[in-house]
């Protein structure tokens, strides 16, 4: 059977998706690499993970190691680490010769966003990324958001050596389903902006787009991808026609700021339940604010195809029902 290496298992995604693993391939043997040591038991007794190692992101030599010995290697814990990406890959180039390995990346669609306007508003002409489109999926670059780790993964694919599989998703929200909580990116962007500023902002109008996905929807297209890749002999196409974009809901940023607003004042973060429209260079360090001063558009042709869904609850509906519990 072959063997499956996790990063990421303590976060959102990576708790769901262990999970998952377990349910539909139980003779899989996995191996996770995490720092937190206080889910041992959890992962072996709960999740059935047959290995479990401890360390950090920066431990190269550590996770050249491991993913010299495995023949998946499953990365949803960093889309922004160039490092892990790097090590991953060259632990898997330094397999025998011949032997079909592959990596599936978890990146983000943050990459997507048009910026040649930042002032909060949505415009028609924005450009709208389709997933099918191999020279659209050619300009990922590392200036973008994820697009360091992206190019690692590509070049990598390019070599022929490893079979490399992206998964774009959106805004991710959500919790966790192990016992350590975790939020979406997007529910920890906004957490830290509150605190930032002491009010939820968003960009001149509001209206630039933002799309956004539950985190439940995720795992059943990542065990999609990864039964494509079982089933293929060889990679059909160019690195570029194994990227999948994958959302939810488009939704003006600024109903996702008064809706994140209504929440934090209940939580008690914000002394007011409004957002509070700011020009780009007042909302802000990070990277929301450049989010959310364009529009970020896209079309999922390519994972549809594969049989990507999103059928679950909305953000702003799922805000709403955070903010009443």
């Amino acid at each position: 059977m072959p063997s499956i290496l996790l990063f990421g298992v303590s976060g959102l995604v990576g708790s769901h998706l262990v999970l998952a693993l377990k349910d539909k391939y139980p003779d899989f043997p996995v191996t996770v690499f995490l720092r937190n040591t206080s889910l041992d038991t959890y992962l072996h007794d709960t999740a059935s993970v047959r290995r479990i190692v401890h360390g950090t992101f920066d431990e190269k030599d550590k996770i050249v190691a491991l993913a010299k010995e495995h023949d998946i290697v499953i990365n949803v814990g960093s889309s922004w680490d160039v490092g892990l990406s790097e090590a991953i890959v060259e632990g898997l180039n330094q397999q025998p010769e011949g032997k079909k390995t592959t990596l599936i990346h978890m990146s983000g669609t943050g990459n997507f966003v048009d910026k040649r306007w930042k002032d909060g508003a949505s415009h028609p002409e924005a450009k709208v990324w389709d997933d099918n489109n191999p020279e659209d999926m050619k300009l990922i670059n590392p200036s973008m958001l994820n697009g360091g780790p992206d190019t690692v993964v590509l070049n990598a694919g390019k070599e022929g050596k490893i079979r490399t599989y992206i998964v774009f998703p959106s805004g991710i929200y959500g919790e966790a389903a192990g016992p350590v909580p975790a939020l979406g990116v997007i529910q920890l962007v906004f957490r830290e902006k509150v605190k930032e500023l002491g009010f939820v902002p968003y960009v001149g109008q509001g209206t630039a787009i933002f799309n956004n996905l539950h985190v439940r929807s995720i795992t059943p297209f990542m065990l999609k991808v990864l039964d494509h890749a079982l089933q293929e002999q060889s990679p059909q196409g160019s690195v570029y026609e194994r990227c999948y974009l994958i959302g939810g809901q488009e939704v003006p940023y600024k109903e996702v700021s008064e809706a994140f607003a209504k929440l934090f004042y209940a939580e008690g973060l914000t002394s007011s339940s409004e957002a509070k429209s700011v020009p780009l260079e007042e909302a802000g360090e990070g990277e929301l604010p450049m989010l959310m001063a364009s529009d970020m558009r896209f079309v999922s042709n390519r994972a549809k195809a594969l049989g990507w869904k999103h059928d679950e609850v909305g953000l702003i509906e799922y805000l709403g029902q955070q903010t009443k519990n």
